[in-house]
């Protein structure tokens, strides 16, 4: 199939709307937590938080396999217009939330409405070839990468618009003194509405039963219409074959890829969550006690170095290495990720007011332990493209794309949905008890995801082994 570059760029605008969606609540969602929750101390936040970035990825648990089911049946586009209209409507409610239990419904909402990534991540698979894979499955993690500059960006920019805006009367309005994240669930809410729309007149079908079996049109009957429609005997023939979740998830090369999905989004989901926690807490709390923009300013530099790597690293790596070393590789830079965050605690506390370290919410000599981290955190995050690769490689049948996917992102939605919560209650414990158990936790969580990716094969591995 010929998949012309506007269609291309119409799925990766309306793949980056969910992600963006994601990360916007990074800087202020620790500050909703405290609006909603005034009498919670504050070294228990991080259990609240935990949950509502947790509660999205819980919920689209319950329906992905659903929606990656239901395109193979009915068609990607529809599904993929439909999550768009249903992560506006929910985006929509958090932001006009007045209570913490409605926060935590409408991000349980958008997770139920919207399954559109398994959906387009299906697309991105029939129309891929090993020629193109490393480089079109790079864009798809350069769409989380441009989430993690432009969300957090927006979000530090237009949470509490009264406050941070008071002379223009627009933002001073009384709308927005009553709902104070509002404005940018709003705009996230347009972006899905306008992704839509873009969809629905620019993308075509790429499933191909759909594609290879349209509805009939409708006639108006007459004396000649028969009864029964006459069809050839081969396109029965031509249908693709029936893979049951319990076919595909007993097959052990899929079980594989999996497992390593899920410790290592375990890994990278929790950590995303979790560094800005850990950049928002005092440092008697564990932090190191950043304002909103400077937490901002650090995941858009990550965001930044992610998209150029992406771009122009991770192509060169993957003709000059086999993918499953990179993938060991990529997976291993993640214990260290867990490793800096404790050390860089410990230099704030012990320097004290001294403002060496940190000084009024803004890193001075503590970049010199940021710049690594964010380069391990880049590094650790190009392992996402090549498990897409690993589990299309792993597929028993090009017809079940769109169920393995949605299997794999279900496996990553328990591991979002689990990961934060459980990170946000342990750094609680961390915190009222002064040990970094937290990082060691997830540190040896990062181990095993390390150890179990050497069980990854890649196209190559299989095409030998169908060889023999």
């Amino acid at each position: 199939m010929t998949f012309s570059k506007v269609q291309l760029a119409v799925l990766l605008l309306a793949r980056v709307v969910e992600p963006i969606g994601f990360t916007i609540l990074f800087p202020y969602v620790n500050q909703m937590v405290e609006d909603l929750l005034p009498d919670v101390p504050k070294a228990s936040i991080g259990k609240y938080s935990g949950l509502i970035e947790s509660i999205f990825a819980l919920s689209s648990v319950l329906f992905m396999y659903q929606w990656g089911k239901l395109s193979d049946r009915v068609g990607r586009k529809p599904v993929i217009l439909g999550g768009l209209c249903g992560v506006a409507f929910a985006h929509t409610l958090f932001g006009l939330s007045k209570s913490y239990k409605m926060a935590v419904a409408a991000r349980f909402l958008s997770g139920l409405l919207c399954g559109n990534a398994s959906v387009m991540r299906a697309v991105l698979g029939e129309v891929s070839t090993p020629e193109t894979e490393s480089f079109l499955y790079p864009l798809w993690t350069v769409c989380w990468d441009l989430a993690c500059v432009i969300g957090p960006t927006l979000g530090a920019l237009l949470q509490n618009p009264a406050t941070q805006y008071p002379q223009y009367k627009f933002t001073n309005s009384p709308l927005f003194r009553q709902y104070p994240y509002l404005l940018p669930s709003a705009l996230i809410s347009t972006m899905s509405l306008m992704a839509a729309v873009l969809v629905a007149t620019c993308l075509e079908e790429t499933n191909p039963t759909v594609k290879s079996h349209p509805p009939s049109p409708v006639l108006p009957p007459s004396e000649r219409t028969r009864l029964l429609p006459e069809e050839p005997i081969d396109t029965i023939e031509a249908l693709p074959e029936k893979n049951t979740f319990l076919d595909l998830i007993a097959h052990k090369p899929l079980q594989q890829v999996l497992l390593s999905i899920f410790l290592l989004t375990l890994s990278a989901m929790s950590f995303d969550a979790g560094f800005a926690l850990f950049a928002y807490s005092v440092p008697s709390l564990g932090g190191i006690a950043l304002t909103p923009t400077s937490i901002a300013a650090c995941l858009s530099v990550k965001g930044a170095l992610s998209i150029a790597f992406n771009l122009l690293f991770f192509p060169l790596a993957l003709r000059r290495f086999k993918m499953r070393s990179l993938y060991r590789m990529f997976s291993s830079c993640w214990i260290l990720v867990f490793m800096i965050p404790p050390i860089m605690n410990a230099l704030v506390v012990k320097d004290g007011d001294s403002g060496k370290w940190v000084e009024g919410g803004s890193l001075k000599m503590l970049w010199l332990l940021m710049i690594p981290l964010l380069f391990l955190y880049v590094f650790g995050d190009l392992a996402f493209p090549l498990n897409m690769m690993a589990l299309n490689a792993a597929s028993p049948s090009s017809s079940a794309l769109g169920a393995i996917n949605g299997i794999s992102l279900v496996v990553s939605a328990l591991a979002r949905s689990v990961g934060p919560a459980i990170f946000g209650l342990m750094y609680g414990v961390s915190a009222e008890h002064k040990v970094p158990i937290v990082w060691f936790v997830f540190g040896g969580i990062a181990l095993l995801s390390a150890l179990h990716s050497r069980t990854i094969r890649d196209r190559a591995d299989k095409e030998e082994e169908t060889d023999v």
